[in-house]
């Protein structure tokens, strides 16, 4: 009998000793145990993955902002949370739409209490550009626009100056939607009135809101300084 619980505690011994830390699985041997995968064990083979490492900095920024707690969460606290999936799922939208302002995007999900289940839905992201693009300073906008209408014109290959003549109403109303195309450059550009007349009622209802003429008169009033100056820019880019 005495040697009969001997063996078994030493049986249970080793058993510990090839026992998986993440799904306390025990094992036998050890190569059994290095080849074994469990979902926890998944997630931290994965954790170098663009999208996870991504999901597990938003993690962290979701503590950061909702609790007083001023310790950073750990990759074992990411691996155990409930929400991991939700999270890479968003690293992955991130890595896809490639946001504006990527760490102002995760900040406004998290600071306007949005749904985890909808930081992923294009309205959030629309509604994210909206109240963006009306904040932002205008440098950052003008900037911002002139990289974007570059890169169409070198796509395209025609010359800046002819950037308002040649996009089509429904290229210019997806790079305003997506934020690329700034109301400081549409509005304040030389060469812009074309385009804007000859957007329609359902360009209207994709960007109305975002090129409101009121709320960009008001703008435009208070910000004179900043007007005289991107006029300058505007001009000097040929546009």
């Amino acid at each position: 009998m005495h040697i009969m619980t001997v063996r078994l505690k030493k049986l249970s011994k080793m058993q510990k000793e090839f026992e998986c830390k993440y799904c306390s699985k025990c094992f036998t041997k050890p190569t059994t145990l290095a080849v074994h995968i469990c979902p926890k064990k998944r997630r931290f083979l994965d954790i170098d993955i663009p999208s996870s490492r991504l999901g597990f900095r938003v993690f962290q920024r979701f503590y950061q902002l909702t609790t007083t707690s001023k310790k950073l969460k750990s990759v074992e606290e990411f691996i155990e949370s409930q929400y991991y999936v939700e999270f890479v799922k968003f690293g992955h939208y991130l890595i896809d739409i490639k946001p504006i302002n990527i760490d102002q995007f995760i900040d406004f999900v998290i600071n306007n209490s949005v749904k985890l289940k909808d930081w992923t839905k294009e309205f959030v992201y629309d509604q994210y550009i909206e109240d963006l693009i009306k904040k932002e300073p205008a440098d950052s906008a003008v900037e911002r626009s002139i990289l974007t209408i570059d890169e169409w014109i070198q796509k395209n290959k025609v010359d800046m100056n002819t950037f308002f003549k040649n996009v089509s109403a429904n290229e210019a109303a997806f790079l305003i939607r997506r934020g690329r195309l700034s109301p400081w450059v549409l509005y304040l550009a030389e060469s812009g009135d074309p385009l804007m007349q000859s957007f329609n009622e359902d360009h209207a209802k994709i960007i109305g809101s975002l090129i409101d003429p009121s709320y960009w008169h008001r703008k435009f009033k208070s910000k004179s300084e900043d007007v005289e100056f991107i006029s300058g820019v505007l001009k000097s880019a040929g546009l």
